[in-house]
């Protein structure tokens, strides 16, 4: 197994300069026991903030690509990896979010994680809630019943995370885009992440499904955990509790989790394309239920 000596960690940010200072502070303090280049490759997509100045003046190292504020989440990273890939020829990439938060130990539990599953591996993190106690907002996904479009997660969600495994590498036919790790020679056979059809989500998952079919493993390490802001995420998500105007609105806007013509390309790419009508009737339906009843006591808990 050839040693990474080089990791590229792209960083998508709009508007959190806060968030962004703190994730930076944090990958500088890495433990690094391994001695790896850590490059961060930082892309400011119309940011109005602030943020440019404080890069400029706070870490001066760091890359920054600037972009003109219609990237969104993918087309950000493939910009910051196509640039990764030209400028340092980097070993590994890593994807983080710019509201994540790392632990001193992450970048060398990652590269751990990878040479114990082999350099045929995608690794993705445990991403957990910012508020005390934790809880998993993310833990991987054991198998996906096409038939009944049934995931089956590992642990429950929201479970706290007292009581799930402090370790482990797991399979997983999901990832999170929040901690997602491989060997830049398996980006390149598999390919950028699709930004036509999943703009800001979904093309982390297409991802997986896509290296899964070729033959790749995908798995999630527990002992890598990104904190992340879950409750913050798509407007509309039942999570956030938005109104139930943006809610309904949120089927159609392009950008959000809940973009019916998104869902429906992945359920085509990945699903049986005879059940489609299916597929479109149940995510309605488990949204709806969500956003009504399920995620109603825990919106006020997270």
């Amino acid at each position: 197994m050839e040693h990474i000596k080089k990791v590229a960690i792209i960083i998508p940010t709009f508007n959190r300069k806060a968030y962004l200072k703190k994730l930076l502070l944090q990958l500088a303090g890495q433990n690094n026991l391994l001695n790896i280049d850590l490059i961060p490759v930082i892309v400011l997509d119309g940011s109005t903030d602030g943020t440019s100045i404080m890069l400029e003046r706070e870490f001066k190292e760091v890359v920054v690509l600037k972009g003109p504020g219609n990237w969104w989440w993918t087309k950000s990273v493939n910009e910051g990896i196509r640039y990764a890939l030209h400028a340092f020829n980097p070993d590994a990439l890593l994807l983080l979010n710019d509201d994540s938060q790392i632990g001193p130990e992450y970048t060398d539990s990652l590269v751990n994680a990878l040479q114990l599953a082999g350099d045929r591996s995608i690794i993705g993190s445990l991403s957990i809630t910012e508020r005390v106690p934790h809880r998993v907002s993310f833990s991987g996904i054991k198998s996906i019943n096409w038939y009944l479009l049934k995931k089956e997660i590992y642990h429950p969600g929201f479970e706290f995370l007292y009581k799930i495994p402090d370790k482990g590498l797991i399979p997983t036919y999901a990832l999170n885009g929040r901690g997602t790790f491989l060997r830049t020679s398996l980006f390149k056979d598999l390919g950028y992440l699709n930004e036509r059809v999943f703009p800001q989500y979904g093309s982390d998952d297409d991802l997986a499904l896509r290296a899964w079919k070729k033959g790749y493993r995908v798995m999630i390490s527990y002992s890598c955990k990104v904190i992340d802001r879950t409750e913050e995420t798509s407007k509309g998500s039942a999570l956030r509790g938005d109104n139930t105007s943006v809610f309904i609105k949120s089927f159609f806007s392009r950008h959000s989790v809940n973009y019916i013509p998104k869902q429906l390309s992945f359920f085509y790419f990945h699903g049986i394309k005879l059940l489609l009508p299916y597929y479109f009737a149940k995510f309605i339906l488990g949204t709806s239920f969500a956003y009504f009843f399920k995620y109603k006591k825990l919106r006020h808990e997270l």
